[in-house]
Protein backbone atom coordinates (compact mmCIF):
# COMPACT_ATOMS: atom_id res chain seq x y z
CA UNK A 1 0.00 0.00 0.00
CA UNK A 2 1.18 3.52 -0.70
CA UNK A 3 2.77 5.47 2.11
CA UNK A 4 0.61 7.89 4.12
CA UNK A 5 -0.05 11.21 2.47
CA UNK A 6 2.43 13.99 3.11
CA UNK A 7 1.27 17.57 3.71
CA UNK A 8 0.10 18.96 0.39
CA UNK A 9 1.31 22.27 -1.05
CA UNK A 10 -1.26 25.05 -1.20
CA UNK A 11 -3.63 25.48 -4.14
CA UNK A 12 -1.66 28.34 -5.69
CA UNK A 13 1.62 26.47 -5.35
CA UNK A 14 0.08 23.46 -7.09
CA UNK A 15 -1.37 25.66 -9.83
CA UNK A 16 1.98 27.35 -10.43
CA UNK A 17 3.77 24.00 -10.66
CA UNK A 18 1.11 22.63 -13.00
CA UNK A 19 1.40 25.65 -15.32
CA UNK A 20 5.21 25.46 -15.34
CA UNK A 21 5.33 21.78 -16.27
CA UNK A 22 2.41 22.12 -18.73
CA UNK A 23 4.32 24.84 -20.59
CA UNK A 24 7.37 22.55 -20.85
CA UNK A 25 5.21 19.73 -22.28
CA UNK A 26 3.52 22.04 -24.77
CA UNK A 27 6.55 24.01 -25.95
CA UNK A 28 9.41 21.52 -25.83
CA UNK A 29 9.88 18.47 -28.08
CA UNK A 30 10.30 15.05 -26.48
CA UNK A 31 12.66 14.18 -24.78
CA UNK A 32 13.45 17.75 -23.64
CA UNK A 33 10.35 17.47 -21.53
CA UNK A 34 10.26 14.32 -19.40
CA UNK A 35 7.98 11.91 -17.59
CA UNK A 36 8.62 13.98 -14.47
CA UNK A 37 6.85 16.91 -16.17
CA UNK A 38 3.83 14.73 -16.97
CA UNK A 39 3.79 13.25 -13.47
CA UNK A 40 4.04 16.69 -11.86
CA UNK A 41 1.02 18.00 -13.77
CA UNK A 42 -0.92 14.88 -12.89
CA UNK A 43 0.07 15.07 -9.22
CA UNK A 44 -1.04 18.71 -9.01
CA UNK A 45 -4.30 18.49 -10.93
CA UNK A 46 -5.70 14.99 -10.76
CA UNK A 47 -5.79 13.87 -7.15
CA UNK A 48 -9.63 14.01 -7.19
CA UNK A 49 -9.69 11.88 -10.34
CA UNK A 50 -7.57 9.18 -8.72
CA UNK A 51 -9.74 9.35 -5.61
CA UNK A 52 -12.64 8.43 -7.91
CA UNK A 53 -10.50 5.66 -9.39
CA UNK A 54 -9.84 4.32 -5.89
CA UNK A 55 -13.59 4.27 -5.21
CA UNK A 56 -14.14 2.38 -8.47
CA UNK A 57 -11.52 -0.17 -7.39
CA UNK A 58 -13.20 -0.57 -4.01
CA UNK A 59 -16.53 -1.24 -5.76
CA UNK A 60 -15.11 -4.02 -7.97
CA UNK A 61 -14.05 -7.54 -6.96
CA UNK A 62 -10.85 -7.42 -9.00
CA UNK A 63 -10.26 -3.82 -7.95
CA UNK A 64 -10.46 -4.64 -4.26
CA UNK A 65 -7.74 -7.23 -4.74
CA UNK A 66 -5.56 -4.61 -6.44
CA UNK A 67 -5.99 -2.30 -3.46
CA UNK A 68 -5.46 -5.10 -0.95
CA UNK A 69 -2.38 -6.66 -2.55
CA UNK A 70 -1.08 -3.46 -4.20
CA UNK A 71 0.93 -5.46 -6.78
CA UNK A 72 3.92 -3.83 -8.44
CA UNK A 73 3.29 -4.14 -12.17
CA UNK A 74 6.54 -2.80 -13.53
CA UNK A 75 9.55 -3.56 -15.67
CA UNK A 76 11.50 -5.54 -13.01
CA UNK A 77 8.48 -7.52 -11.76
CA UNK A 78 7.35 -9.14 -15.03
CA UNK A 79 9.01 -12.18 -16.66
CA UNK A 80 9.33 -10.58 -20.09
CA UNK A 81 11.20 -13.47 -21.80
CA UNK A 82 8.40 -15.82 -20.72
CA UNK A 83 5.79 -13.48 -22.19
CA UNK A 84 7.72 -13.45 -25.47
CA UNK A 85 7.27 -17.25 -25.67
CA UNK A 86 3.46 -17.02 -25.60
CA UNK A 87 1.27 -17.38 -28.71
CA UNK A 88 1.33 -14.36 -30.99
CA UNK A 89 -2.33 -13.57 -30.39
CA UNK A 90 -2.06 -13.55 -26.57
CA UNK A 91 -2.30 -10.47 -24.38
CA UNK A 92 1.07 -11.24 -22.79
CA UNK A 93 2.93 -11.64 -26.09
CA UNK A 94 1.53 -8.42 -27.53
CA UNK A 95 2.41 -6.50 -24.38
CA UNK A 96 5.97 -7.87 -24.60
CA UNK A 97 6.11 -6.95 -28.29
CA UNK A 98 4.96 -3.40 -27.47
CA UNK A 99 7.61 -2.90 -24.79
CA UNK A 100 10.42 -4.63 -26.69
CA UNK A 101 9.89 -3.14 -30.13
CA UNK A 102 9.49 0.38 -28.74
CA UNK A 103 12.56 0.20 -26.48
CA UNK A 104 10.54 0.48 -23.28
CA UNK A 105 12.09 -2.37 -21.28
CA UNK A 106 14.02 -0.04 -19.02
CA UNK A 107 12.32 1.38 -15.97
CA UNK A 108 12.00 5.15 -15.94
CA UNK A 109 12.53 6.43 -12.38
CA UNK A 110 10.39 9.39 -11.37
CA UNK A 111 11.50 12.10 -8.99
CA UNK A 112 9.69 12.73 -5.69
CA UNK A 113 6.01 13.51 -6.29
CA UNK A 114 4.96 17.14 -6.21
CA UNK A 115 1.85 16.12 -4.24
CA UNK A 116 1.03 12.99 -2.22
CA UNK A 117 -2.62 12.08 -1.69
CA UNK A 118 -4.15 9.44 0.62
CA UNK A 119 -2.95 5.83 0.46
CA UNK A 120 -5.76 4.40 -1.72
CA UNK A 121 -5.53 7.35 -4.11
CA UNK A 122 -1.77 6.89 -4.44
CA UNK A 123 -2.27 3.15 -5.05
CA UNK A 124 -4.81 3.87 -7.80
CA UNK A 125 -2.49 6.47 -9.33
CA UNK A 126 0.49 4.09 -9.32
CA UNK A 127 -1.58 1.30 -10.86
CA UNK A 128 -2.96 3.67 -13.49
CA UNK A 129 0.53 4.75 -14.53
CA UNK A 130 1.81 1.16 -14.54
CA UNK A 131 -0.97 0.03 -16.91
CA UNK A 132 -0.59 2.90 -19.40
CA UNK A 133 1.02 0.73 -22.07
CA UNK A 134 -1.54 -2.02 -21.51
CA UNK A 135 -4.12 0.47 -22.79
CA UNK A 136 -2.00 1.07 -25.90
CA UNK A 137 -2.17 -2.66 -26.65
CA UNK A 138 -5.88 -3.00 -25.86
CA UNK A 139 -6.66 -0.10 -28.20
CA UNK A 140 -4.29 -1.29 -30.94
CA UNK A 141 -2.29 1.94 -30.80
CA UNK A 142 1.43 2.53 -31.23
CA UNK A 143 3.46 5.23 -29.52
CA UNK A 144 3.46 8.09 -32.02
CA UNK A 145 2.34 11.51 -30.84
CA UNK A 146 -1.09 11.37 -32.54
CA UNK A 147 -1.69 7.84 -31.21
CA UNK A 148 -0.86 9.04 -27.69
CA UNK A 149 -3.45 11.81 -28.07
CA UNK A 150 -6.04 9.23 -29.14
CA UNK A 151 -5.19 7.09 -26.11
CA UNK A 152 -5.72 10.09 -23.86
CA UNK A 153 -9.22 10.56 -25.30
CA UNK A 154 -10.03 6.98 -24.27
CA UNK A 155 -8.52 7.54 -20.83
CA UNK A 156 -10.37 10.82 -20.36
CA UNK A 157 -13.67 9.09 -21.18
CA UNK A 158 -12.93 6.34 -18.65
CA UNK A 159 -11.66 8.63 -15.88
CA UNK A 160 -11.87 12.35 -16.54
CA UNK A 161 -8.50 13.91 -15.74
CA UNK A 162 -7.37 17.46 -16.37
CA UNK A 163 -4.02 16.21 -17.71
CA UNK A 164 -5.70 13.93 -20.26
CA UNK A 165 -8.03 16.75 -21.33
CA UNK A 166 -5.07 19.11 -21.80
CA UNK A 167 -3.19 16.53 -23.86
CA UNK A 168 -6.23 15.89 -26.06
CA UNK A 169 -6.85 19.59 -26.75
CA UNK A 170 -3.31 20.91 -27.07
CA UNK A 171 -1.79 17.65 -28.32
CA UNK A 172 -4.34 17.45 -31.12
CA UNK A 173 -3.52 21.03 -32.10
CA UNK A 174 0.23 20.43 -31.87
CA UNK A 175 0.22 17.26 -33.96
CA UNK A 176 -2.25 18.64 -36.48
CA UNK A 177 0.09 21.53 -37.18
CA UNK A 178 3.44 19.75 -36.78
CA UNK A 179 2.65 16.30 -38.21
CA UNK A 180 -0.32 16.91 -40.50
CA UNK A 181 -2.32 14.41 -38.42
CA UNK A 182 -5.45 16.54 -38.20
CA UNK A 183 -7.56 14.32 -40.43
CA UNK A 184 -6.59 11.13 -38.60
CA UNK A 185 -7.25 12.74 -35.22
CA UNK A 186 -10.60 14.11 -36.37
CA UNK A 187 -11.68 10.59 -37.27
CA UNK A 188 -10.07 8.76 -34.35
CA UNK A 189 -10.67 10.95 -31.30
CA UNK A 190 -14.47 10.49 -31.30
CA UNK A 191 -14.02 6.73 -31.72
CA UNK A 192 -11.54 6.61 -28.83
CA UNK A 193 -13.90 8.62 -26.62
CA UNK A 194 -16.84 6.31 -27.39
CA UNK A 195 -14.64 3.26 -26.75
CA UNK A 196 -13.70 4.63 -23.33
CA UNK A 197 -17.30 5.38 -22.39
CA UNK A 198 -18.52 1.91 -23.37
CA UNK A 199 -15.70 -0.19 -21.91
CA UNK A 200 -15.45 -1.50 -18.38
CA UNK A 201 -12.95 0.49 -16.29
CA UNK A 202 -9.64 -0.96 -17.49
CA UNK A 203 -7.87 -0.20 -14.21
CA UNK A 204 -9.78 -3.13 -12.65
CA UNK A 205 -8.27 -5.61 -15.13
CA UNK A 206 -6.19 -8.27 -13.28
CA UNK A 207 -3.70 -8.33 -16.12
CA UNK A 208 -1.20 -10.46 -14.20
CA UNK A 209 -3.72 -13.32 -14.40
CA UNK A 210 -4.50 -12.78 -18.08
CA UNK A 211 -1.17 -13.12 -19.89
CA UNK A 212 -2.20 -16.28 -21.75
CA UNK A 213 -5.63 -15.01 -22.75
CA UNK A 214 -6.06 -14.07 -26.40
CA UNK A 215 -5.96 -10.32 -26.85
CA UNK A 216 -9.30 -10.38 -28.64
CA UNK A 217 -10.84 -12.20 -25.67
CA UNK A 218 -9.33 -9.78 -23.15
CA UNK A 219 -10.80 -6.90 -25.13
CA UNK A 220 -14.19 -8.60 -25.23
CA UNK A 221 -14.14 -9.30 -21.48
CA UNK A 222 -13.70 -5.59 -20.73
CA UNK A 223 -15.74 -4.35 -23.69
CA UNK A 224 -12.81 -2.55 -25.30
CA UNK A 225 -13.25 -1.75 -29.00
CA UNK A 226 -9.82 -1.04 -30.59
CA UNK A 227 -9.35 2.16 -32.57
CA UNK A 228 -6.04 1.14 -34.16
CA UNK A 229 -4.69 -1.98 -35.86
CA UNK A 230 -1.15 -2.21 -34.43
CA UNK A 231 -2.09 -5.06 -32.05
CA UNK A 232 -2.37 -8.00 -32.27
CA UNK A 233 0.81 -8.07 -34.33
CA UNK A 234 0.92 -9.95 -37.62
CA UNK A 235 4.26 -11.76 -37.13
CA UNK A 236 6.46 -12.91 -34.26
CA UNK A 237 9.40 -10.67 -33.48
CA UNK A 238 12.78 -12.29 -34.29
CA UNK A 239 13.91 -11.63 -30.70
CA UNK A 240 10.97 -13.53 -29.20
CA UNK A 241 11.63 -16.85 -27.53
CA UNK A 242 10.36 -20.00 -29.28
CA UNK A 243 6.68 -20.64 -28.67
CA UNK A 244 6.21 -22.40 -25.34
CA UNK A 245 4.51 -25.84 -25.44
CA UNK A 246 0.81 -25.18 -25.09
CA UNK A 247 1.50 -21.49 -24.66
CA UNK A 248 1.85 -21.91 -20.88
CA UNK A 249 4.22 -19.70 -18.92
CA UNK A 250 3.67 -20.87 -15.38
CA UNK A 251 2.72 -18.89 -12.28
CA UNK A 252 3.48 -15.33 -13.36
CA UNK A 253 0.56 -13.73 -11.55
CA UNK A 254 1.44 -11.17 -8.88
CA UNK A 255 -2.22 -11.35 -7.80
CA UNK A 256 -2.46 -15.10 -7.34
CA UNK A 257 -3.64 -16.47 -4.06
Amino acid sequence: MASPAAPRPGRWTRLGAALHHSARILLLPWPRYTFDDLAAVQDCLDGPAFSRAARALRDDDDGRRVLRVSPRLGIPSVDWPALSALPIDSLGYNLWHHFHSNGLLEEVPLGPPVVCWDADTECAKDRYRATHDLRHVLLGLGVSGPEEVALQAFQCAQLFQKLSALIVVFGALKHSLADGAGGWLLRTLPRAWRAGRRARFVLTMPVEQMWEMRLVDARAAWGVVPVGAVYPVAARHPDARPLAPGGAVGPLSALAG
